[in-house]
């Protein structure tokens, strides 16, 4: 299988996940932050596809729970379809449902990214506390990132696997 990338698309971030060679693991990469001008994230993200060497893209479409595209999937697939016409990768869509209440979940259990729950040092600082704002985005590019892992790797997960035990 060949690697692959997948993209988690937000208003203001889209966070970016990357396959192993063998389409078996998938790991957060990176985030990107939307400019105002497409002509920048296009750019962006063709220079991520050249220099994982991915040779397919996955979307995360955000379905809803009751199973309908609403507008933040709508949103995603023009997005998509804009994409297109800069990339010469196929691109599919993979429904993102909950991915990020999973990358959320998963940065809890690594002691990062409790949502609604600040330090002891933070609360005493009053005004001061502010200066965790960066921290505070860079929580959120990591949650971005690993949405798109969890994304590709569902993405994966559901792919037909070559056994060893199969005939060729």
């Amino acid at each position: 299988m060949a690697r692959l990338l997948a993209l988690d698309v937000g208003e203001a971030r889209i966070g970016v996940a990357v396959s192993d060679a063998t389409g078996f693991l998938a790991s957060p990469y990176t985030t990107l932050h939307v400019s105002r001008n497409e002509a920048e994230t296009w750019e962006a993200i063709r220079r991520l596809i050249s220099e994982t060497d991915a040779e397919g893209l996955v979307v995360g479409l955000p379905v809803s729970l009751d199973g309908q595209l609403h507008g933040q999937a709508r949103r995603v697939q023009a997005f998509a379809e804009r994409l297109k016409q800069h990339i010469t990768i196929p691109l599919t869509f993979w429904d993102e449902r909950l991915s990020t209440v999973e990358a959320e979940r998963l940065l809890a259990e690594r002691g990062q990214g409790e949502p609604g729950r600040r330090s002891e040092r933070g609360k005493r600082r009053g005004k001061q506390g502010q200066r965790g704002s960066g921290r505070r985005k860079r929580g959120h590019q990591e949650v971005d990132a690993l949405a798109a892992a969890v994304i590709l790797q569902e993405y994966l997960d559901h792919q037909p696997r070559k056994t060893e035990d199969e005939p060729i």
